[in-house]
């Protein structure tokens, strides 16, 4: 430090004491003296000089060589924000933004901001946007907020960069344009900036302005990562659950997952809470999903909220409550998620947790339909093709269920296969029915399975083939189909596709008129008569025919009819 500015510092002059002041502060030619540099701002700040006041808002702000205090800092911004000092006023408007030293005040916040945004000061110009871009202290302006990034990200601010980004990426106030976005995404992480790493990495991800390249997506989630950015923990957690760009680890998975979660980033404990439910790379604890779950939900997290839902639907974790499932799935269909949309139809359509509305029920059947949910597209070609909630409509119904069908809805696949089989809502065509039961029926789904043995028994829409037919109904009795079990005992009875097997007929008649199948009651009844496949039992015959004649079977009364006659019961007899 020249002996110059001392001298003349002493003898009163505010700029000679504001540089000695800097020189004490960095050091640069005397030893570094905080206290001193205190001292020498003070008097400089005491005779107006702006940067003086400005590095005395700073000392107190920081604590340094002075006792921290954020209200003694803002009265000495205030000083020089007043005086046009730059710096200064983007002080204010942050302190006036975050409620630092003073009260919160968003509208004088925008005030002193844009006064230091309109000198060129980065960190204003971005916050300023921020404040466009949420609506703080202004009305919302995309545009705007387009605006005030640009000039600081052209200024190599990497924060705004990254703003800017996520404007273009998302098509708010600029027109939608992912290379662009790209360019600012890649400007910002090339600083080193996490968000920015993050969201550069989810373009290369989902080859958005860029070819998608998922090595390099997972470069640029791991520098993030390791910066303990938790978005970036949560996508890098991701890529190791599904095994996407990198060896599936369910073990890293979770605990990126967590740490994430850890942080308070509601995906990342919507995740943990996934795989505590599901027991993935951690044994199963339904506790702790509900609690993760709980978490990512009160942050408005839609498919945490979703996840609640079900959890109070099914009483996993928690004690069933359709109604408090009915107010989170509320909650999450209302922002969009298809899924909650779904699951609101079915408590609507089933008045489980509300008060049953078809015509509710297929409102949030509808929006989750065009949304891609699947099951609502087979739920809403339920709703078409019975007409509830809306008018019957069979062509309605057949493309919602095709739409479904296509992407492999089992159920929706079988229900096209009957369409076409009958010729309801679209052209009769056995081939295409058969089609579609093969693709259900291979998926393990019972009613398909049985619809093709008897397309297979029948020789319809496919060359008649009656082992075929066999495997097909003894795949879905297996399952439980009474149908099934009913049809596979009358192979056994006749030995048709299989070797005639009376033991297996009376088993098979007897799941099947267990589960109130009149046609298999009547023919479990008539082994028993004759005693084929089992013991001879009058009275357990007459019992399963008389089941099956309550149900009017008509064969059945005929049946009991001509016993009576033949043997009429003795007196006493019931």
């Amino acid at each position: 430090m020249a002996d110059s500015v001392m001298a003349s510092a002493r003898q009163g002059n505010a700029r000679a004491q504001f540089l000695t002041g800097v020189c004490y502060y960095i050091g640069r030619g005397v030893g570094k003296d905080l206290k001193e540099a205190f001292q020498w701002f003070s008097r400089a700040a005491q005779q107006g000089d702006p940067e003086s006041q400005f590095y005395l808002g700073v000392m107190h702000e920081c604590g340094e060589g002075v006792e921290q205090d954020a209200q003694k800092a803002f009265e000495w911004y205030l000083l020089a924000a007043r005086q046009e000092y730059a710096p200064a006023q983007h002080n204010v408007g942050n302190f006036y933004y975050k409620g630092v030293g003073t009260e919160k005040d968003l509208k004088k916040a925008v005030k002193w901001l844009t006064l230091a945004a309109m000198r060129g000061i980065p960190q204003s110009q971005n916050l300023l946007g921020l404040c466009c871009t949420e609506g703080l202290g202004m009305e919302q302006d995309f545009k705007e907020a387009s605006r005030w990034y640009t000039l600081s990200a052209q200024q190599g601010l990497a924060d705004a960069q990254n703003n800017l980004g996520i404007l273009y990426e998302r098509g708010l106030g600029v027109p939608q344009d992912f290379k662009e976005a790209f360019k600012w995404f890649s400007a910002a992480a090339r600083q080193g900036y996490f968000a920015a790493q993050n969201n550069l990495g989810t373009l290369y991800d989902r080859g958005l302005g860029v070819r998608q390249d998922l090595k390099k997506a997972f470069e640029l989630y791991s520098l993030a990562a390791a910066q303990g950015y938790g978005m970036a923990q949560s996508n890098l957690g991701k890529m190791y659950k599904t095994g996407r760009g990198v060896r599936q680890d369910l073990k890293k998975a979770f605990d990126l997952y967590l740490s994430a979660a850890q942080q308070g980033e509601a995906d990342g404990q919507n995740n943990v809470g996934v795989m505590y439910e599901r027991g993935m790379g951690i044994p199963q604890n339904l506790k702790e999903a509900f609690k993760w779950f709980s978490a990512a939900a009160r942050q408005e997290n839609a498919w945490a909220q979703n996840n609640l839902g079900a959890m109070y639907y099914y009483g996993r974790g928690v004690p069933q409550d359709p109604k408090e499932a009915f107010q989170w799935f509320s909650l999450s269909a209302a922002q969009g998620n298809s899924s909650a949309q779904k699951n609101l139809g079915l408590l609507y359509e089933y008045g489980q947790g509300a008060e049953k509305d078809l015509k509710k029920a297929f409102q949030w059947f509808s929006l989750a339909a065009v949304q891609g949910e699947n099951d609502a597209r087979y739920r809403l070609g339920l709703l078409y093709e019975n007409g509830k909630g809306v008018d019957k409509d069979v062509k309605e119904a057949c493309k919602w269920y095709a739409l479904a069908a296509e992407q492999g809805h089992p159920a929706a696949q079988n229900n096209l296969g009957t369409m076409y089989e009958a010729g309801d809502g679209v052209q009769k065509d056995l081939k295409e029915a058969c089609k579609w039961y093969v693709l259900a029926a291979e998926q393990g789904y019972a009613t398909a399975q049985d619809n093709l043995g008897t397309m297979y028994e029948g020789g319809q829409g496919v060359e008649k083939d009656l082992k075929e037919s066999f495997k097909w109904y003894l795949a879905s009795a297996r399952q439980g189909n009474s149908n099934a079990q009913y049809h596979l005992a009358r192979m056994y009875l006749k030995g048709t596709g299989v070797e005639q097997d009376y033991r297996e007929a009376v088993k098979w008649y007897g799941k099947a008129a267990e589960q109130n199948v009149p046609a298999a009651q009547f023919g479990l009844g008539l082994l028993y008569l004759t005693g084929n496949g089992t013991e001879q039992d009058e009275a357990e015959g007459r019992k399963w025919i008389a089941k099956a004649a309550e149900q009017g079977l008509e064969d059945a009364r005929d049946m009991l009819k001509l016993l009576d006659d033949l043997f009429p019961k003795q007196n006493g007899e019931d």
